[in-house]
């Protein structure tokens, strides 16, 4: 015979387990969108400042020739 309350538990065991994954789900994807708001964030200021020193290395190129 099937007993009732070993498949409530078994239910119940289920129910915590999927309610657990959906909460990690969630922290992971606040995870991953955090760490690339901060790698876009270094690539701007990266680009930004090697936009200045070469626009300073072209500007000097530049005034070599007449």
């Amino acid at each position: 015979m099937i007993n009732v309350e070993h498949l409530t538990k078994i239910a119940e065991s289920a129910r915590g387990i999927l309610e657990r994954l959906s909460t990690q789900h969630g922290q992971a994807l606040a995870e991953y969108t955090l760490i690339l708001a901060f790698i876009f964030i270094a690539a701007v200021l990266a680009l930004g400042f090697l936009g200045l020193a070469l626009a300073g290395q072209i500007d000097s190129f530049a005034g070599a020739f007449p």
